[in-house]
């Protein structure tokens, strides 16, 4: 979420009102078309691209579902990419956007209406592809690795799955966040940012394998949070990359395939240490 999004302030700490009120208002066209854009140029969608395509081919007729999808930024360049895209949210508002955006741009997709930690039976198994942006975040104990599973449960098997989320590790993105909580500005409710370590055990015991995390975006954090967010510098977001991304970047993601061993998403999953989950699958060791 950027800081152009805020709406204002709620006590809420999450549930549907929260969404309710950060998708009350269609984006700016320009803006939107602008933010569009730097994804596209982004470190973030290369990364995809290039895991996509070693994983699964070209992403042409790839079928694709985007949870809490949002605006579904992703699903917009998969759509360009030639994918068969699904935009999954239980935010009525946030589909409504999404509708409208997709039909400027003329891309086609699938819109469903959907609580992805609810029954997923009309959605299981069906995809090659699972992505989500800035979602598995705002859940805390076992419903975060919950989440993570519900990914699992939509995918075939040797599927792939993207999940991006915010760095715990990364400076600027805390001290931005804990400003504006502190001048009861924060408009996203519950938001547990992830490290590497948690995201990648979390994704083995939802069902994936091969997972692999990875962090960038610390100048980006830098210019938007901190010059942007902060000082109210007019500047442009910077996604040069820097020497401090692999350990204080903003953005973490994680990639890996669907194994044959799936996980329920209702199912109350704990992670009570840090080998407990590598023990009962047999493997040795943690994704860094």
């Amino acid at each position: 979420m950027m800081p152009s999004q805020l709406v204002a302030p709620t006590t809420v700490t999450t549930g549907p009102a929260i969404w309710d009120r950060v998708w009350r208002h269609a984006p700016d066209v320009e803006k939107d078309e602008a933010r569009l854009a730097r994804e596209a140029r982004g470190r973030r969608w290369e990364e995809i691209v290039r895991f996509l395509n070693v994983a699964l081919g070209e992403l042409r007729g790839l079928r694709t579902i985007e949870l809490g999808s949002g605006l579904g930024d992703l699903s917009v360049l998969l759509a360009r990419a030639g994918a068969d895209v699904t935009l999954l949210d239980y935010c009525d508002k946030a589909l409504t956007l999404a509708r409208q955006r997709f039909n400027r741009l003329g891309l086609p997709a699938t819109f469903a209406r959907a609580d992805f930690l609810g029954d997923l039976s009309e959605y299981a198994g069906r995809y090659d592809v699972v992505l989500s942006i800035g979602v598995v975040e705002h859940f805390r104990g076992t419903a975060r690795t919950a989440a993570l599973a519900a990914h699992r449960a939509v995918l075939r098997t040797g599927g792939a799955v993207v999940i991006s989320v915010p760095h715990a590790l990364c400076p600027t993105y805390r001290i931005w966040k804990a400003y504006l909580q502190f001048r009861r500005w924060w408009p996203y409710g519950l938001e547990i940012p992830y490290t590497k370590g948690e995201l990648s055990r979390r994704a083995r015991c939802a069902g994936f394998e091969q997972v692999r995390c990875q962090a960038f975006g610390f100048r980006e954090s830098w210019s938007e949070h901190v010059l942007r967010g902060l000082l109210r510098r007019d500047v442009s977001v910077d996604d040069r990359a820097s020497r401090f991304d692999a350990t204080l970047g903003l953005v973490l993601m994680m990639t890996g395939i669907a194994s044959e061993r799936s996980v329920p998403p209702g199912a109350g999953m704990t992670l009570p240490d840090r080998g407990s989950c590598f023990a009962r699958q047999g493997q040795a060791g943690e994704a860094r």
